[in-house]
């Protein structure tokens, strides 16, 4: 969850001893300036991934201007079911997963705007289904979520409503 470059073999043979004894993610790259982490591998440490991955996902939607997405992104982390669950994007496409860091989960609904506030819905089995508007997106969405569709322990954190 730490990345870097370095010319100076015994910097990197420091830093890979360092992380053989499990320091925290902070703490290595504070210890080795040439490396560098990012806010998900800090999120991972302490549980919070699905919550960062959320707020993440919330504010990619608030900047893209695009009303459809910004719909559906706040009507589905408004939903129990859905909230606990780890979001993503793939293409033009909105992703559940069990897992919050990879390999992330292919087997639960995903969804993407099509336009006039119309949205595909792709099952695992590849079938599709077009609904309108964002409510009835996340209601196909959960109707249709495995009854084991919860996230995996490692993945469970606070879950908190985070202003956009």
């Amino acid at each position: 969850m730490a990345t870097g470059l370095s010319s100076d073999l015994s910097e990197i043979a420091g830093a890979l001893h360092a992380w053989l004894r499990v320091p925290r993610v902070r703490e290595l790259v504070a210890q080795w300036p040439f490396l560098r982490t990012w806010e998900l591998a800090e999120a991972y440490e302490c549980g919070e991934t699905v919550s960062v991955r959320w707020r993440q996902l919330r504010e990619a939607a608030e900047r893209r201007q695009d009303a459809a997405l910004r719909a559906f992104v706040e009507t589905a982390f408004a939903h129990p079911r859905l909230r606990v669950l780890s979001p993503g994007r793939s293409m033009h496409w909105v992703t559940f997963s069990r897992r919050a860091a990879p390999p992330i989960c292919h087997d639960l609904p995903r969804v993407m705007a099509i336009g006039e506030d119309r949205f595909r819905v792709r099952f695992a089995d590849g079938r599709l289904q077009d609904v309108h508007g964002a409510t009835e997106a996340v209601a196909v969405i959960v109707e249709r979520l495995p009854d084991d569709a919860v996230p995996e322990p490692s993945c469970v954190g606070r879950i908190t409503r985070s202003s956009s």
